[in-house]
């Protein structure tokens, strides 16, 4: 989902399903007609986690970018699914040391299925002269919890390297240690 990490975007989804998808069925369009829309992407997150801890020092994380979504509605009006993408650019550094970071993914929500499919690149770390120290890219299919919209681990379907999610940050790690 982004140059964040699943955490991020997963708080991003229970946002987007929680309160996205009451209002847009307050304000509901006709079953034929989408609801879309834009949204700022700003963070400054100190310290990155889990990164910092795992990596045992303090990783600063920026970054910028949009979104967007589209709300699709049943019959009846009701939000039926929403589709999410996130674009983002910025950087992680620690000690000194700075990396280049971007994403661009896609997050798909069933609401009837409680599920959320997050397709694309979730993040990418390179140096100039270096190139990628770490990616994470693929296809992801996680269970949503309908009480609170909060994304369930573990994920129900996983294709691509994931080195994240499987707490696998020892290239970032060694990318910022001067």
């Amino acid at each position: 989902m982004v140059t964040t990490s699943y955490r991020t975007a997963a708080s991003l989804l229970a946002i987007l399903i929680s309160f996205g998808a009451p209002l847009a069925a307050a304000a509901a369009p006709p079953a034929s007609t989408p609801q879309m829309g834009t949204f700022p992407i700003e963070a400054h997150i100190v310290p990155f986690e889990p990164e910092s801890t795992i990596c045992g020092f303090p990783i600063t994380a920026t970054y910028t970018g949009q979104g967007t979504f589209q709300v699709l509605f049943d019959e009846a009006g009701n939000p039926d699914r929403m589709h999410v993408h996130v674009k983002t650019r910025g950087t992680v550094s620690a000690n000194g040391v700075t990396l280049s970071a971007r994403a661009s993914g896609n997050q798909m929500i069933d609401f009837d299925a409680q599920t959320v499919v997050e397709v694309g690149l979730a993040f990418s770390y390179y140096a100039p002269g270096t190139g990628v120290v770490l990616m994470d890219r693929g296809r992801l299919v996680w269970s949503v919890d309908p009480d609170t919209g909060d994304v369930l681990w573990p994920p129900i379907f996983e294709a691509g390297p994931h080195p994240q999610l499987h707490g696998d940050v020892g290239g970032l790690c060694e990318a910022l240690t001067p």
